[in-house]
């Protein structure tokens, strides 16, 4: 072992450092990172989705939450703002953490709150797909194939189900 090119201590040319413990840009890494913070959250009584992996519930009763999890990524939203903010101050009292405040894009979802709730969309996703694959001047069209067109008898089956 020696010091990387650009790097050498010229008063200790042989000298290196010694890692008792490394986890960044081992394969398993993300997995102890998100071991640990599934850990934490079940802890502090959050539940794991039986459907989706990523997403951690907390309802008291009265209040729901939900946290989502993407890579490193954490979208978390619940119905008290008060409570909220304890549960972002508990996590970053366990976790180095960074508030980006009210969220208004993640994972290609535009999001904008109303009065109602949130308002979920895909607009730029749809406009960006449509730009690469040149159809940003189509007429838009509310079914691809009109129905009147079609000859669907369902009394005979097709011959060929394929």
């Amino acid at each position: 072992m020696k010091q990387p090119p650009g790097f050498v201590d010229p008063t200790f040319p042989s000298h290196v450092c010694r890692l008792y413990k490394s986890l960044y840009g081992l394969k398993q890494a993300p997995r102890a990172w998100y071991t640990r913070l599934s850990d934490f959250l079940l802890c502090i009584g959050f539940l794991a989705s039986k459907v989706y992996t990523s997403l951690f519930i907390l309802s008291d009763g009265t209040n729901i939450f939900y946290l989502l999890v993407y890579v490193d990524d954490i979208l978390l939203t619940g119905s008290n703002s008060v409570m909220l903010r304890r549960l972002v101050q508990l996590l970053s009292s366990e976790f180095k953490l960074r508030d980006l405040g009210d969220v208004h894009y993640f994972l290609g979802i535009e999001v904008q709150s109303t009065g109602m709730g949130m308002m979920l969309r895909q607009h730029k996703y749809i406009l960006d797909i449509l730009t690469r694959a040149g159809m940003t001047s189509c007429k838009p069209v509310d079914t691809p194939v009109s129905p009147s067109t079609l000859d669907i008898q369902p009394d005979h089956p097709f011959s060929d189900p394929t």
